[in-house]
């Protein structure tokens, strides 16, 4: 096959690709640890082919692999495809086209395929049973796979973009017998669906997808009408689904038209259907009129949900134009019908509460997902969602609010990219804001995760007895389900105090208030022995708790112990970490000291200020700080570091790192009273006033000259006014994001990315955030 010349083939002619195919060589797959790959990388080895293959990562379906015959190489590298060179490179989706394996293979002349391609081809040499759709296709065809198995195992061959140990795994059969009938997932995300010629067709339903390479609805159509054009037998449509019927009815070509569903109008129509509470399902199938009335079928299915009952319904009216009774299809799927994997599959067997993996990613399946999960009757039913792709986010963007009504909670994690480059309109911030666009009963005000981790910790610490949890997308989000079901739920949710300035709340497992010394050094001493590192928190007017929590141990000191304010030596006083920025303000006022006139306005407690060196270009706190006492958290010692050991800078004192800081001690100057009062009115006069505010103050630190300050960049980027459920940017000041009754700690991130993001895109600066951010 050496002679044929090197070209991608992925939107060729299937008759090039049938000629690549036609004896057997050697094949390398680039991605072949996905299910889709692992089953077209069997089947191709079925037929004589030698076949390897590589992935990013060893994923479980290498060991299978292996013990099928098929290498597996290890680690993308373009020497597979180079030493010794094969007779066809295959590649995944989720592969970048210029990936360095594929263009390779481009250079030496090596053709390269796409799984759907080469699938499609193979499916010419056995009679094939096409299932497409765009939800439901790896159910229905796990549910007539297994049929043939059972009923027909000489004969049945498959190839399922979902592992099952029903009939099992991905791929399997016997492809290559005179009297095979392969059921194919057949793919319609690559326009390969076309491409197929099966003796039988199965449609379940039809919602536009795949928008990264569909320009409208008729260009998705079209995939299926040209299927449907090349079927030479039945299409098996879903008769519940308005696009399905209409494709199906009004396509030329195919056989005689089968329909199925719930509606008066199917040829097998599903009535009677009850859910029994525990996951399972009953209902009766009631068959064409050739099959007269004794036909109708009792089912009871042990997986939950409508949706089931519709895939069951199309496996059983395909496996009975085979040929098969369908009393006989029927029996097989109550005693043996399971899921594929990732299909509200169970994971582990968690501690008095549910997790369920399920690979919705499409508003249509997310609902139908939810429908089951409340069906089985769960205290609380909570999920974790990662969207799929950038541009599949940005055209669902108003459909996925409602596919979550009935939640009690929704995590919402970054977008998983799939290769794609970020869109705007298509990240999941831009899917947070409509979200609370929509907020009504039922429609859950999402917790806003920034990856994977973060969304872990909110959920171990949030679990409780009795609820089930869905890990919902079709990227590594499922990674996520074994370490939840390893999670023990504790009976009462954690502490969620209130500790920011935006008057947001967020689980603080770990919060404790402080209220003497003693108390103070025992519980750093018990944060020392757990290997964990202590914060300090004040005020919380320059503080925010991240939505998905702070899993530190944070300590607010607080009480008489660290509130005070006392004489210590000519013109100096030492002031407790707890003591109110306010009030020390206005005890300068009354006696007439001087040196802190530049910070009157700014909230806060002297420890906050001593941390953020607080101040603006006309004075910082640490101007007047002599020095302070600390507890040093490695040892716990405490000291009492100079200002020259405090190292104070703008916006911070990395001296401090480390260390807690007990009371700080001042140098003022002392003048008249009126005189200190009338510098702290003119301060006031230079600075925005945030009375009426719930705010942090500045939201981004200034950054360095000769850039603009980071109010002027957020106007220049449009910024004033732009607001995400509770919270807002101030139509008076670029730098200053508040928060109106009912706001959100999510809110209030989303819009500090938001900002962020939109003065990065207008001006190329990334600014930093002056507020302190515990995670």
């Amino acid at each position: 096959m050496r002679d044929h010349p090197g070209k991608d083939l992925l939107n060729g002619e299937n008759g090039e690709t049938l000629r690549l195919l036609e004896r057997p060589g050697a094949a390398h797959f680039v991605g072949v640890c996905g299910v889709g790959m692992a089953g077209v990388a069997w089947l191709l080895r079925a037929f004589g082919w030698t076949v390897t293959g590589c992935d990013e990562k060893r994923g479980r379906l290498a060991d299978w692999l292996e013990g099928e015959g098929i290498g597996f190489a290890g680690p993308h590298d373009p020497g597979h495809v180079l030493s010794p060179p094969p007779d066809l490179v295959v590649r995944t989706p989720a592969v970048a086209e210029d990936a360095p394996e594929l263009a390779a293979a481009r250079a030496a002349g090596i053709p390269v395929l796409a799984r759907g391609e080469v699938l499609a081809a193979l499916s010419e040499r056995v009679s094939t049973v096409a299932v497409c759709g765009s939800h439901g296709k790896t159910t229905t065809s796990t549910f007539l796979s297994a049929i043939l198995r059972a009923l027909r195992p000489d004969s049945a061959a498959w190839c399922i973009g979902g592992e099952s140990a029903f009939p099992g795994g991905v791929a399997g059969g016997a492809p290559t017998s005179e009297s095979a009938v392969l059921v194919a997932e057949a793919d319609e995300s690559d326009g390969t669906l076309a491409n197929y010629r099966p003796v039988m067709l199965v449609l379940t339903n039809l919602d536009l997808d795949h928008v990264d390479r569909f320009e409208s609805v008729e260009a998705f159509e079209e995939v299926f009408r040209g299927v449907i054009a090349r079927t030479s037998g039945p299409v098996v449509y879903g008769a519940d689904h308005p696009r399905a019927s209409l494709v199906a009815a009004s396509s030329p070509g195919g056989g005689p038209r089968v329909s199925f569903g719930f509606s008066g109008a199917a040829d097998w129509r599903v009535v009677d259907w009850r859910g029994d509470g525990g996951g399972g399902q009953s209902f009766t199938l009631q068959p064409p009129a050739r099959f007269g009335a004794a036909g109708a079928v009792p089912m009871s299915l042990r997986v939950p949900g409508r949706h089931n009952a519709l895939n069951a319904a199309a496996a059983i009216a395909a496996a009975a134009e085979l040929g098969i009774a369908p009393a006989d299809a029927a029996a097989v799927l109550r005693e043996r019908a399971s899921l594929p994997a990732r299909r509200f599959e169970r994971i582990g067997s968690p501690a008095g509460f549910t997790v369920v993996s399920d690979y919705a990613h499409h508003p249509s399946e997310i609902a139908a997902l939810v429908a089951a999960a409340r069906s089985l009757g769960a205290a609380r039913v909570t999920a974790v969602f990662q969207p799929h792709r950038y541009s599949r986010t940005r055209t669902f963007l108003r459909d996925f609010p409602a596919a979550f009504a009935g939640l009690d909670s929704l995590v919402l994690c970054p977008v998983y990219a799939a290769s794609e480059a970020p869109l705007p309109g298509g990240t999941e911030l831009e899917l947070y804001a409509e979200f609370r666009r929509q907020a009504a009963a039922g429609v859950p005000a999402p917790v806003l995760a920034d990856g994977l981790e973060s969304a872990f910790r909110y959920l171990a610490a949030t679990i409780r007895p009795g609820d089930l949890v869905l890990v919902v997308g079709a990227g590594d989000v499922n990674l996520l389900a074994p370490r939840l079901a390893a999670v023990v739920p504790q009976a009462e949710p954690p502490a969620m105090p209130l500790l920011s300035g935006y008057g947001t709340r967020a689980p603080v497992p770990f919060y404790t208030e402080i209220r003497s010394e003693a108390e103070l050094l025992s519980a750093a001493a018990a944060a020392r022995a757990a290997g964990r590192t202590p914060v300090a928190v004040g005020g919380g007017t320059n503080v925010f708790v991240a939505p998905t929590g702070c899993y530190a141990p944070v300590f607010r000191l607080c009480g008489e112990a660290f509130s005070f304010i006392a004489p210590a030596g000519e013109g100096e006083r030492e002031v407790g970490a707890a003591f109110s920025g306010a009030r020390l303000l206005a005890y300068c006022r009354a006696f007439g000291l001087s040196g802190l006139e530049a910070l009157a306005g700014i909230p806060g407690t002297v420890g906050g200020w001593l941390a953020m060196n607080a101040g603006t270009r006309y004075g910082a706190f640490c101007d007047a700080v002599v020095g302070a006492r600390v507890l040093r958290l490695s040892d716990g010692a405490l000291l009492r570091l100079g200002v020259e050991e405090l190292a104070p800078e703008y916006r911070a004192c990395p001296g401090l790192t480390g260390c807690i800081a007990l009371s700080v001690r001042l140098r003022l100057v002392r003048k008249g009273a009126g005189e200190v009062a009338a510098a702290m009115e003119e301060a006031l006069g230079r600075r925005f006033d945030f009375a009426g505010l719930r705010s942090c103050g500045s939201a981004f630190r200034n950054p360095p000259a000769p850039e603009r300050p980071a109010g002027a960049l957020s106007e220049g980027a449009g910024c004033k006014g732009m607001d995400v459920g509770g919270a807002f940017v101030s139509e008076r000041h670029g730098n200053v994001i508040a928060t109106r009754p009912g706001a959100t700690a999510s809110d209030v991130e989303a819009l500090f990315r938001m900002v962020a993001g939109r003065v990065e895109a207008a001006s190329g600066v990334r600014l930093e955030r002056e507020v302190r951010g515990l995670r």
